[in-house]
């Protein structure tokens, strides 16, 4: 059970990440990171098996709508190949 620890750390990453990017909605990176929060309540099994109803919602609120708005949006390609540009601009400054 330990492993879903380094799970919800990754969740928590991933979460960070995409509330700082501008290609996908915060909110997904903020519910990510709250999911990821409660995956690592495995740190203590007892708590965690105790309050796994709560973990499966917010790990439904967060995953579904994230792998769904990946399958059916996807990523801002503008916005990403402007933030390339300027981001390549700067590199040969």
């Amino acid at each position: 059970m330990h492993h879903l620890v380094f799970f919800g750390f990754w969740c928590v990453l991933i979460g960070y990440l995409i509330f700082r990017s501008t290609f996908l909605p915060r909110i997904l990176g903020v519910l990510l990171a709250i999911d990821g929060l409660a995956w690592m309540l495995y740190l203590s099994p007892p708590l965690a098996n105790h309050l796994f109803p709560l973990i499966a919602v917010a790990s439904g609120l967060a995953e579904i709508p994230l792998q769904l708005w990946l399958l059916v949006v996807g990523v801002n390609a503008e916005r990403w190949k402007e933030q390339e540009a300027a981001a390549g601009a700067s590199l040969r400054i």
